[in-house]
Order: C-alpha cells, then sequence, then structure tokens
C-alpha cells in the first residue's frame, strides 16, 4: 500500500552517482522539481502499485547488502518482467530509460528506480525512487522509500510514500528532467 506522506514532499528528485547519504555531501546532484499532491494518494493502477513497491523492494535489498543502486527499469511485459540499467550521466539514464520503455513492444507497465534524495518540510531525505506508469497512456507516477544512514547502518522507513505524478514514458511524455549539474554513474 502507498501512502501519502504528511510532510510536503517538495522540490528534487535526485540520483547520485554514489549510494550512501554521507557521500552525497560532496557532490552535486542533478535535481528534477515535482510539488507533492496535498490532497492524497491518486488511484493508481493495481498492476503499476506492485511493480513500483517490487522495484523499491529489490532496490531496497541491494542497498541492504551493501551494492550500489545502479538507475533500473523494470518492464512487465505480459507476466514477465524484465531488467534494464542505465549508467551515465543524469540526463543520459533518463534518455536511456525513455528509449528502452519506448521501444517495449507490448509492455504493459514500467518502472524506473534510483537512488536519490527528496526535499520535504523536515529537511532532505535520502531515499529510493521509483516512477512509472501504465500503457493506458495516463499519467505516471513517484513513489519513494526514505531511508536514513548513520555508522554504516541504513535504516529504512517502513511505508512507501507517493511524491507526485511523473511523466509516463509509455504514453510517450516527452518531459525529461531539467538538468543543473550531474555526475556520471557508473556500472
Amino acid at each position: 500500500m502507498i501512502r501519502h506522506d504528511l510532510q510536503s514532499a517538495k522540490g528534487a528528485l535526485s540520483f547520485p552517482t554514489r549510494s550512501h547519504a554521507s557521500d552525497r555531501e560532496e557532490q552535486t546532484m542533478a535535481d528534477r522539481n515535482v510539488e507533492s499532491d496535498e490532497l492524497g494518494v491518486p488511484q493508481i493502477d493495481e498492476t503499476l502499485e506492485i511493480l513500483l513497491l517490487q522495484a523499491i523492494e529489490e532496490a531496497q535489498e541491494r542497498m541492504e547488502a551493501g551494492s550500489e543502486v545502479v538507475p533500473f527499469t523494470a518492464l512487465l511485459n505480459g507476466e514477465t518482467v524484465t531488467e534494464d540499467t542505465h549508467t551515465g550521466t543524469t540526463e543520459e539514464c533518463f534518455e536511456s530509460a525513455r528509449k528502452t520503455v519506448e521501444a517495449a513492444t507490448g509492455a504493459r507497465a514500467y518502472v524506473l528506480c534510483y537512488d536519490g534524495y527528496i526535499d520535504t518540510d523536515a529537511g532532505r531525505k535520502d531515499a529510493i525512487i521509483a516512477e512509472g506508469g501504465t500503457a493506458d497512456g495516463g499519467k505516471g507516477v513517484a513513489v519513494c522509500l526514505m531511508y536514513e544512514e548513520g555508522d554504516d547502518v541504513l535504516t529504512f522507513d517502513e511505508e512507501v510514500v507517493y511524491l507526485a505524478e511523473a511523466p509516463n514514458f509509455l504514453a510517450g511524455d516527452e518531459e525529461v528532467p531539467a538538468i543543473i549539474e550531474d555526475e556520471e554513474v557508473d556500472e
């Protein structure tokens, strides 16, 4: 179940070149601004919701195992989910993800998942972010699972929260994040 965080999640949805908060202090992030829907979680297609939650769970497991979360797409085609990673600059990752999704014949839903941060009224929070959409042409959604790092231990929130509408690459949305500065994401 995806809930809406009562804190306003305004500002940056970004992914860094490293996966841990302590490393982020010294790095420039690429930002994409979204405004949170303060009214609540919209109706999310059940298939998309399951795919969003599975992608976040996969990223969380990677982080808990000490691995970096390289941005990846998960495509649902029939009953099969395929995964592709996307490396390069922030702009290249998003463009690669968009092209992968648009080229997927018969895909029912997709998710783009990455490690990043969100700015809330309570300050900047590290988060696993997942954006996705369905082939029905509706708007995409962005959700996240916030976490904290302390003494080399990651502590994840218990619930995934809704952030905002996002581009739907299956619907052909052309919007690609505005890039301020970016770093390369290595595999």
